[in-house]
Parts: C-alpha cells; structure tokens; sequence
C-alpha cells in the first residue's frame, strides 16, 4: 500500500510542477486553469462515488447452521483414531 501512496504522491508533485511551469510560462491563466481544476473534481468525486464498494462481512451473510451432532453423523470425526493400531 505505501508504494501506491508513493506513486500517487509522485504524479501529483510532477503534475504540480508542470503546472507551475506553465503557468510562468504564461501559457496559463490561474483562472482558467481553476476553473477546469474544479470541473474535474467534481468529475473524480463522482468517479469515488460510484467506485465505492460496501463492507462486506462473513457474518452478514446467511450461512446455513450446522450442528455439532450432524457433523460427526455425515463426516465423523476430523481427527485419526490411532487406538486400533499397532
């Protein structure tokens, strides 16, 4: 998980940095350039939104129970009998 965070980091510092160069470039308005900024948040906002996945847990879910007693009836018992041999 940190080299994720590692990664996102780096592509935002670099996408920061080429922002600032056109910006002093003055290839770029810092209006226009908000502007867009903002319509894009929006867009990712949805994007997280919809991505978002509920938390699911095995205890939620609707298992069928099973006693101890029909347990050993159908498989008997899970561990070797050494008793009977020798």
């Amino acid at each position: 998980m940190k080299e994720v965070s590692a990664e996102i980091q780096l592509q935002e510092v670099i996408a920061n940095i080429d922002l600032l160069n056109e910006i002093k470039d003055g290839g770029l308005t810092v209006d226009a350039e908000l502007a867009c900024l903002k319509e894009m948040k929006g867009d990712c906002e949805d994007l997280v939104a919809s991505a978002a996945v509920p938390d699911w847990s095995i205890s939620e879910l609707d298992l069928p129970q099973v006693s101890d007693d029909s347990a050993d009836q159908v498989g008997g018992s899970s561990v070797p009998d050494d008793s009977g041999s020798s």
